[in-house]
């Protein structure tokens, strides 16, 4: 049976019992190809919080809602008792992470407990805790739970890839923001001024107007204000056109990044391809790390299959003679 390196650098199946703070991180995080139990772990994790996300829209049915109230009571204290025992046992097995920020006992935990996806499970079941222990009626904090679909981050390479996009155009999509405000405040504040005479009602005010330029900018239009006037027309057209340029400008930016790291990926896996391929011989042990890396990358297996079959490819064309074809003796 194939063993799986802790972070102490000994087979976690001997090192230490399923119980141990080892065994426990390594069945938390994403699950490896050969270790079952974590992948268990992983698809009823991943199964539990759609049911829960499906059981919070089918609550808001009136009649569902009266009907089911036992089940949906059942699925949200197992949802709670779950989701806060994850959390717990992320934060007591993170010192066993690969990140020096997370090993120390106690700053490393704290450190820990601020990362964004820390923050994405509390959220997931703090709105339970809170209702018990406030008076204030916090029913609208049950709309943080389906912050739980943020959790399947953890599981999804696409979610990964995007959120891999977001952090290297962060700069650039900051920046298109800071614009985007700019140009809704001064669409609003200019149809206020063409158009608040001629309706008073629609346009009271310059922050009653910003209803209108985002659904203006956005091209959405809904139709509910306006303008009628001919100056406020003209200005309006002004805006929808900045608007379509406005939304066209940051869908190529990311489209363009999403290109850019799909194909960062694969030429990712090809190296580590070519150079399992060097002796011409792919072991276990490298077979899986390739499936890891794999899946770490969000890779397809029809994609890392073709990338292979080029790899041996080419490697077969530099081990041949260009003349005859012959293959040459390492």
């Amino acid at each position: 049976m194939a063993t799986i390196q802790s972070s102490t650098g000994l087979p976690a199946t001997k090192a230490a019992g399923i119980f141990s703070r080892a065994r426990i991180f390594e069945i938390l995080e994403v699950a490896k190809p050969d270790d079952r139990t974590s992948r268990l772990v992983d698809k009823v994790l991943v199964a539990l919080i759609v049911v829960s996300v499906v059981g919070i829209v089918l609550e808001s049915v009136a009649g569902l809602s009266s009907r089911y109230s036992t089940v949906f009571d059942w699925l949200r204290w197992a949802s709670v008792i779950i989701f806060s025992g994850e959390y717990l046992l992320r934060v007591w097995s993170c010192p066993e992470s690969d990140d020096e920020r997370f090993q120390a006992p106690i700053m490393g935990r704290l450190a820990y407990m601020f990362t964004p996806m820390a923050l994405v499970d509390v959220l997931a079941f703090a709105p339970f805790y809170l209702s018990m222990f406030f008076i204030v009626d916090l029913r609208f904090l049950r709309i943080l739970r389906l912050l739980r679909l943020l959790k399947l981050a953890r599981y999804s390479p696409v979610l990964s890839i995007l959120a891999a996009i977001v952090r290297a155009e962060k700069a650039s999509i900051c920046t298109t923001l800071f614009f985007l405000m700019m140009v809704l405040i001064f669409a609003a504040t200019g149809i206020y001024y063409f158009e608040h005479k001629a309706q008073p009602v629609a346009f009271a005010h310059i922050p009653a107007a910003m209803w209108w330029a985002v659904a203006t900018i956005t091209t959405v239009g809904y139709g509910d204000v306006t303008p009628i006037t001919p100056l406020g027309k003209v200005f309006a057209a002004m805006v929808s056109i900045v608007g379509v340029s406005m939304i066209a400008v940051p869908a190529g930016l990311m489209a363009s990044r999403l290109t850019d790291e799909l194909r960062r990926r694969r030429e990712n896996y090809q190296a580590l391809v070519e150079e399992n391929l060097e002796d011409g011989i792919i072991t276990d042990d490298e077979s899986r790390a390739m499936e890891l890396k794999r899946e770490k990358l969000g890779i397809s297996e029809h994609d890392a299959a073709a990338i292979a079959r080029h790899a041996l490819r080419e490697l077969r064309q530099t081990s041949s003679c260009p003349h005859c074809g012959k293959q040459i003796e390492g």
